[in-house]
């Protein structure tokens, strides 16, 4: 099965930088404008809020506080649990244009998922 991975690997920095790109894009999408399944994936409102409280957790844990420190890791995989689940209602519902904005934003990557070796390689001698 074919589906789209968000790039959600490296510093706090980056990923707010991917943040940043994907939910432009995301709201701009036909398929957000129509037929939205909001009490599955949040309106704009509660997805925008999200990414502002992953921010503030961000800038906040700058400081070096324990606190803000585990909350900004909560916030984060709290946001990436939330957009790999919008990336896998758009692998079976989007149209094409809309795969192809989200493709074309550099945050999203396709993966083909390869079946695994079921046989054993034979010993070379």
């Amino acid at each position: 099965m074919n589906e789209y991975v968000f790039n959600s690997t490296g510093p706090d920095a980056i990923y707010l930088a991917n943040i940043n790109i994907f939910f432009p894009v995301l709201f701009s999408l036909e398929l957000f404008k129509n037929g939205w399944p909001e009490h599955k994936f949040g309106s704009q409102t509660v997805l925008q809020n999200d990414a502002d409280w992953y921010r503030q957790m961000y800038e906040s844990g700058l400081t070096g506080n324990r606190l803000h420190i585990a909350a900004r890791k909560s916030a984060r995989e709290n946001l990436s649990g939330r957009i790999q689940k919008i990336l896998r209602y758009a692998t079976v519902m989007a149209d094409e244009n809309d795969v192809k904005a989200l493709l074309n934003s550099g945050v999203v990557t396709y993966k083909t998922r390869k079946k695994a070796r079921r046989t054993a390689k034979p010993a070379q001698s």
